[in-house]
């Protein structure tokens, strides 16, 4: 698929040799529509360096509108909800990915399109930095994403409203001249480490590492419910449905995930909310209850007592020593 093509009522297909004429020349940036029988879909896409673009889209809509886009290529694209609400999947996965307004979520295809559904709304805006794989697949990989099953991953990083100047740093770059993109380079990466950082402590699982002399389906079993845990850290799936996916009953799955990680399954999830939830104190202004919802804890109380089991003091504590 090299353009852009109708695919169904109101469905268009991007191709990887549009894509590539949408970056545009090595610098600044360029305007592009999309054809749109009910409102408007419009792109602002530039080149930053080697493996690195930035896309801006704006929807405003009278129906819903679907896309799909092939890159051409692996890559992983970290994307921020600017306004509105529009619904993601992956390959042909389900459109099961919600991204709102100030959502920050990370997808890596592997060769894989991803599509796109946008309801019918006022504005729905969104920023997408996209890394070529060649580039930053080991660093995605030591986050864990290199273990679910399908060659498609994704995953919901968090809220981003307190990033704001973080994003203006690329909106507002001219990308005209080297040092420009130079500075959008290096605000690209800086954003894409301060995600990944909560991701890395589950680290990836290889022979050597804990858990190696349990077989390789076990292990398999266990990174997929490791990694369908960090994609739904607020409202993860039932322990039964965890053990139906890694393919064992649920005391046989809290045994192998003790044998890798030292703990059962909802122990280790505990910990990584706790994680997200130290990650969001030091680096965002979002409220302590709006953390504690965030992070999948059921109340600003609940919250509040594990924290304090674990670091010795409340958040709001922890907040005022940063």
């Amino acid at each position: 698929m090299n353009i852009l093509r109708k695919t169904g009522p109101d469905v268009f297909q991007v191709g990887p040799r549009l894509l590539a004429s949408l970056a545009g020349p090595e610098s600044g940036w360029r305007d592009h529509a999309l054809p749109c029988a009910d409102g408007a879909v419009r792109f602002r896409t530039g080149r930053v360096g080697p493996g690195i673009t930035l896309t801006s889209s704006e929807c405003r809509l009278g129906g819903d509108y679907r896309s799909r886009i092939d890159h051409g290529a692996a890559v992983g694209v970290l994307a921020f909800g600017l306004s509105g609400t529009s619904l993601f999947g992956c390959g042909d996965a389900a459109l099961r990915h919600t991204v709102r307004a100030g959502d920050v979520w990370l997808f890596r295809l592997d060769d894989a399109p991803i599509a796109r559904l946008t309801p019918a709304q006022e504005l729905a805006g969104m920023l997408a930095v996209k890394f070529d794989l060649d580039r930053i697949g080991e660093v995605l990989d030591g986050a864990g994403l290199n273990r679910m099953p399908g060659g498609t991953r994704a995953v919901r990083l968090g809220r981003s409203e307190s990033g704001a100047d973080r994003l203006r740093l690329l909106l507002n770059n001219g990308l005209a001249s080297p040092l420009d993109r130079l500075m959008a380079e290096s605000a690209a990466l800086g954003l894409l480490a301060h995600w990944l950082a909560p991701l890395v402590d589950a680290g990836p699982m290889g022979d050597g590492a804990p858990g190696a002399a349990l077989g390789r389906a076990e292990r398999c079993g266990v990174a997929r419910v490791a990694d369908m845990l960090l994609s739904a850290l607020c409202h993860p799936p039932s322990l039964e449905r965890l053990a139906e996916a890694a393919g064992m009953s649920h005391a046989r799955l809290n045994r192998c995930f003790r044998k890798v990680y030292g703990q059962t399954v909802f122990a280790w999830l505990r910990d990584r909310r706790l994680e997200r939830a130290e990650h969001c104190l030091k680096n965002s202004d979002e409220s302590i209850t709006g953390i504690a919802f965030l992070c999948g804890f059921s109340s600003s109380s609940h919250f509040a007592a594990a924290f304090r089991e674990r670091h010795g003091c409340t958040p709001a504590e922890f907040r005022q020593r940063r």
